[in-house]
């Protein structure tokens, strides 16, 4: 049963590990590195990984979470040693006392600010705390794997291999006690709209860490849903920060958005929708944002815009700049989205698209994709029909505007007497008795 372990009482070890597994309903598992046991534990808001580590130098046992937070807040608690105990009566050590007795004598609190500090570790966690032998806790930034901006990992660490189910389940519960106070996201999710903008503006993006940990963390779920539910909402108020959204790096959120958006008939998204045509790239259950956009299109009545684009895609653009009509540059920036894609139909009928829409302003783009690695490919030919077809229709004899007209240019007719500037005069009428 033990024998994947590398440590001593290995039996032992794994009996209690996959004990606390249970009970945390968690997942066993063994660090492929160390051959040490491992517990992860998925919660509502997060991961919970509780591990071991270690060798010839010392064990270690550790809960460790990672969470989103833009709060300046250190948190360090330390058994309260001999040498601590010195410095602090010296006045060298910081010791944030939280007035109970028995975590005042055992353990240094210190962090910034204090009276956050003592807010953190308030009940549960003091009591969860002091039920184990000793502990250490600290607040950093998440281990070597790369993130996101925004997020902080809290550790709750043992130096030993613990080899007690309780102590191990006790460790986690440090961390679930300690995560909702310092993530204002990690609690349930609230109906109101403030609530929910706050969580689509939330982390996104994923940590995975190589071995036993996995995926550490993955913050788009919760802003998908977040962005679904206002939808569902029907207040106004969430349009402006869903708009926003439709900017986002996940597809996921995007597409959450784009329904959320549709469900609020907001026209004030339908030039951010015209420009989402041209987001191919990314699939999600087998659509992209370019079709979900296309869909709220057609429900916001503007379908035609989205059938000319789809239609100057299959390599339809007869009729093109008449269907688009105003929002001729979002379409200009979706075919130039395209062009910038990995789609070669798709790419070549973009580019000859904003050609017939003579889009000076994609010309940079046009003149790469004619280079194309010095071939001549298709996608390069059709940029370079394009960039013909642009500079044509740029070159284009314009009428020559109208001179004004300068009223002492006119002719008019002569005065009796004699002019001095020397002006045009009009004949006058001959005289009734002039000879004829």
């Amino acid at each position: 049963m033990s024998g994947s372990l590398a440590l001593p009482h290995a039996e032992a070890v794994e009996r209690a590990w996959r004990a606390a597994a249970a009970e945390l309903g968690g997942r066993y598992g063994v660090n492929p590195a160390w051959k040490t046991p491992g517990i992860r534990v998925d919660g509502t808001w997060g991961v919970i990984l509780l591990e071991s580590m270690g060798g010839d130098a010392g064990y270690l046992t550790r809960a460790r979470a990672v969470f989103q937070s833009s709060e300046r807040v250190n948190l360090a608690v330390s058994a309260e040693g001999f040498l601590a105990s010195v410095g602090k009566s010296l006045g060298f050590v910081q010791d944030i006392e939280l007035g109970h007795p028995e975590f005042d004598r055992r353990f240094l609190a210190r962090g910034f600010p204090p009276a956050r500090v003592k807010e953190l570790l308030a009940p549960p966690v003091v009591d969860l705390v002091l039920a184990q032998p000793f502990v250490g806790i600290r607040l950093g930034s998440p281990g070597l794997a790369p993130h996101p901006p925004g997020l902080r990992e809290l550790e709750v660490r043992r130096t030993t291999i613990v080899r007690d189910a309780e102590q191990l389940v006790g460790m986690v519960r440090i961390a679930e006690a300690l995560i909702p106070r310092l993530d204002p996201l990690a609690g349930p999710v609230r109906g109101d709209t403030a609530h929910l903008v706050e969580r689509l503006a939330g982390v996104g993006g994923v940590v995975r860490e190589h071995g036993f940990g996995g995926l550490v963390w993955e913050g788009d779920p919760p802003r998908r849903e977040a962005a679904r539910l206002l939808g569902e909402s029907g207040d106004r108020a969430a349009v402006p920060p869903l708009i926003e959204a439709l900017g986002d790096r996940d597809a996921g959120v995007v597409i959450a958005a784009i329904g959320a958006l549709e469900q609020l008939s907001a026209q004030a998204a339908v030039p951010r929708l015209v420009r989402l045509l041209g987001h191919r790239e990314d699939t999600v259950e087998g659509r992209t944002p370019a079709d979900h956009a296309a869909d709220a299109l057609t429900t916001l009545g503007h379908g035609a815009v989205a059938e000319a684009v789809a239609a100057a895609l299959r390599g339809e653009p007869d009729g093109l700049a008449a269907a688009i009509g105003p929002r001729r540059d979002e379409v200009v920036a979706a075919f130039m989205r395209v062009l910038a894609s990995f789609d070669l139909e798709a790419r070549v009928e973009a580019a000859r698209a904003l050609g017939v829409l003579g889009a000076r302003e994609a010309l940079p783009l046009l003149r790469e994709k004619s280079r194309a690695m010095g071939l001549r490919t298709r996608l390069s030919t059709a940029a370079r029909e394009a960039i013909d077809a642009i500079e044509a229709q740029a070159s284009l004899p314009r009428p020559a505007a109208a001179a004004p007209e300068d009223p002492d240019t006119l002719p008019r007719p002569a005065d009796a007497g004699d002019r001095s500037d020397g002006g045009p005069t009009l004949p006058r009428p001959a005289s009734p008795d002039s000879d004829g």
